[in-house]
């Protein structure tokens, strides 16, 4: 696989293009601490990029599955390149109806290209590999946010927002100049379709029966949502275990951790899932999901933050890889592009709503309550998936088998 040209500039585009991606979110957290004042209205903002690629996910979708995905990731590379000029406008006017725009093209380039690199991974690489690309990919783009942020925030002591977005334009340049070099080839398919409106509703029609006969993928989706409750508060959860020690330096130790262990888990889906990912494996770690989720009403001794942290990052360093692989091997080719864009969409969703829940949780019950609450939730979701499925086990073993006659 390290010999193959394609994946390498994928790859390599990735870590810059991700890098950058974060240093211009440490800009864009400094320009609306600047600029606005209203703590709901900076969330807003920072919300509306993913609103609008929620709308255009179906249409995308549908794009994505019936063009060149190179191409699609050169269109999305050139609009991330312009949108880093509305941010010099943002910047230069201090207005933050520039940074909107700003928002807007990021969120449109993002609907498109993400999904389009997820439909691309299986088609340029062998699938006995595939497992090991998306765990490195894992590993990348945990890598840049980890180099990214600490960039992002070194480069905001001695210089200006201009050159932090310089940084990230740079990287986006670098990523649709490597993009570029990607030669691969596959069919485009006609649209037979032209006359069909594309909504949600419709797009999710079409994919339910080809989901429903793959017990696996359906697994994975619901194997994802303690992931989910775990990642939707991190940040949160990080502000309030600084809080609850007194200690604002458990911040970078606490992200650093859970870094380091995603490497490691990555590392674990390679060796023990590259055969067949079997399910029950998969429980075993929503369940260290689950505990770490839980453990953590004892965030206030340092060490079992950091572990609760830890177990978290080398859970779902494990799982993601293995869960993306089942998704791109078992859900039809023809189908990438509309599967991958509505998934994108419904997890931007969820995600959100289980953020602003945490948000409310921490107002209202506590942070001790509140991780017990969304563990327990976890290990009721992986219970729940358990009978569920040994209740269809028994079914197949007790349905009679027709007799010929």
């Amino acid at each position: 696989m390290w010999g193959n040209r394609n994946f390498l500039l994928l790859m390599v585009g990735l870590a810059v293009s991700s890098t950058g991606l974060w240093v211009g979110i440490i800009g864009n957290l400094e320009f609306l601490q600047q600029n606005v004042e209203s703590s709901f209205l900076q969330a807003l903002i920072i919300l509306s990029g993913f609103l609008v690629g929620i709308f255009l996910a179906p249409m995308a979708g549908r794009v994505i599955d019936r063009n060149n995905k190179r191409n699609i990731l050169i269109y999305a590379g050139i609009a991330r390149c312009a949108a880093i000029l509305f941010m010099y406008l943002a910047i230069a006017s201090n207005s933050v109806w520039w940074m909107l725009i700003y928002t807007f093209v990021i969120g449109i380039s993002g609907t498109f290209a993400n999904p389009a690199m997820q439909t691309l991974l299986p088609i340029i690489v062998k699938k006995e590999h595939l497992l090991v690309a998306n765990g490195i990919h894992v590993n990348i783009f945990t890598g840049a946010r980890i180099v990214g942020t600490a960039l992002g925030g070194v480069m905001l002591v001695g210089m200006s927002l201009f050159s932090l977005y310089t940084v990230t334009l740079i990287s986006y340049v670098l990523l649709l100049i490597s993009t570029f070099f990607i030669k691969v080839e596959e069919e485009t398919k006609k649209d037979d379709n032209s006359g069909k409106k594309e909504n949600f509703m419709s797009t999710l029609r079409e994919l339910l029966p080809v989901i429903k006969e793959r017990p696996m993928v359906v697994y994975g989706i619901f194997l994802l949502i303690p992931a989910f409750l775990f990642l939707s508060g991190f940040n949160l959860m990080v502000i309030e275990i600084s809080e609850l020690q007194h200690d604002s330096g458990i911040k970078g130790i606490l992200y650093t951790a859970e870094g380091l262990c995603v490497f490691i888990g990555t590392y674990l889906s390679k060796r023990f899932f590259n055969e067949n990912p079997k399910l029950q494996y998969m429980l075993v770690i929503t369940l260290v999901i689950a505990t770490a989720h839980t453990s953590l009403f004892l965030a206030e001794q340092p060490l079992m933050a950091i572990l609760s942290f830890g177990l978290f990052g080398l859970a779902a360093g494990t799982l993601f890889p293995v869960i993306t692989t089942i998704f791109q091997t078992e859900v039809p080719s023809e189908y990438h592009g509309r599967f991958f864009s509505i998934k994108g969409m419904v997890d931007n969703i969820i995600f959100q709503v289980l953020m602003l829940l945490t948000g409310l949780f921490l107002d209202t019950i506590g942070f001790e309550k509140m991780v017990i609450g969304f563990g327990v939730t976890s290990f009721i979701f992986v219970f729940a998936i358990i009978i569920k499925r040994r209740r269809s086990k028994t079914r197949k073993k007790t349905t009679p088998i027709p007799i010929a006659k």
